[in-house]
């Protein structure tokens, strides 16, 4: 899981945030909608078998996301119950993790108007 902490916006949205991912992460051919998991906003969806949950949290003088990996298909969500499955996808989650972390650290950031 990851934390990924933006420019203090107490009125982004999910929907704000869905809109800037899908522009970004289309180009890529990454699937990006709302998530139906309870305690993620949307998903980041790059296969069946990798993905990436994010939840949009406000505080009073913070905004931030987390991010955790996840396996995006329920019926392979049902096999990847074992400690080797999660060995072996663990890697691939945090290699999308790290790209959804450099697109707010770099891109998000420089381009304000990416959600406005």
């Amino acid at each position: 899981m990851a934390k990924i902490i933006l420019n203090h916006d107490p009125v982004l949205t999910k929907e704000q945030l869905k809109d800037a991912l899908t522009g970004y992460f289309l180009q890529y051919g990454y699937e990006v909608d709302y998530s139906a998991l309870i305690g993620a906003d949307l998903y980041v969806k790059k296969s069946s078998w990798i993905g990436v949950t994010i939840k949009l949290k406000q505080k009073p003088d913070t905004t931030f996301l987390r991010v955790s990996g996840y396996v995006p298909s329920p019926a392979l969500r049902v096999l990847v119950n074992g400690l080797l499955p999660l060995l072996i996808l663990w890697p691939k989650w945090n290699k999308l993790i790290a790209e959804v972390r450099y697109y707010f650290d770099y891109e998000y950031q420089t381009n304000e108007s990416a959600i406005f």
